[in-house]
């Protein structure tokens, strides 16, 4: 029986040989929202709608001071000795689809700059080089639970969470399958 078995894992491997089959790369997963600028009338009904809801009001400056920028020193200690290979740039989201009561609605982000709902774009395709045996391609990562208040036009606001990537990394697959 053992003889067998490897016989068996003998066959496997030298018959994947020769073999080039390309390895599908990784899907990128859809982001839950757009990043259009938002219509002036939109923006002037939430900010009468907040004048009205200082609750609302109150916890989006609450959610904003939270999530200010930090100074970029930190992150840039060593310039010139390394290189990002999967740069990113942020994109604001600015309204969604938000689904409830068995129906779905468009829904405005309120204040997306100071509430920063924002979701990584990852700025080069490829990031490994051009080696022989290996595809890479970058890929958003660290995905990051939100929670951010939006106004919907029939009901007003809501506070929802939804999930965003925030960086980028590199990621490499060989063009065989072993």
């Amino acid at each position: 029986m053992k003889i067998f078995a490897v016989a068996v894992l003998v066959v496997c491997f030298v018959s994947s040989f020769g073999k080039d089959e390309p390895v599908d790369p990784p899907k990128e997963q859809a982001i839950d929202g757009i990043s259009d600028v938002q219509p002036v009338e939109i923006k002037s009904k939430i900010e009468e709608a907040l004048k009205v809801q200082d609750e609302v009001r109150l916890s989006v400056n609450s959610i904003a001071a939270e999530r200010a920028f930090l100074a970029e020193e930190e992150k840039y200690r060593f310039p010139g000795r390394f290189i990002d290979t999967c740069p990113k740039s942020i994109t604001y989201i600015t309204s969604l689809t938000v689904y409830g009561s068995g129906q779905r609605e468009k829904c405005y982000v309120v204040s997306p700059y100071r509430q920063r709902v924002t979701y990584a774009v990852c700025k080069t395709p490829g990031c490994y080089g051009d080696i022989k045996y290996y595809y890479s391609r970058c890929l958003r990562t660290g995905w990051t639970r939100l929670q951010f208040w939006v106004w919907c036009p029939t009901c007003g606001f809501k506070l929802i969470a939804r999930w965003y990537p925030q960086c980028c990394s590199c990621y490499k697959w060989t063009y065989f399958h072993v």
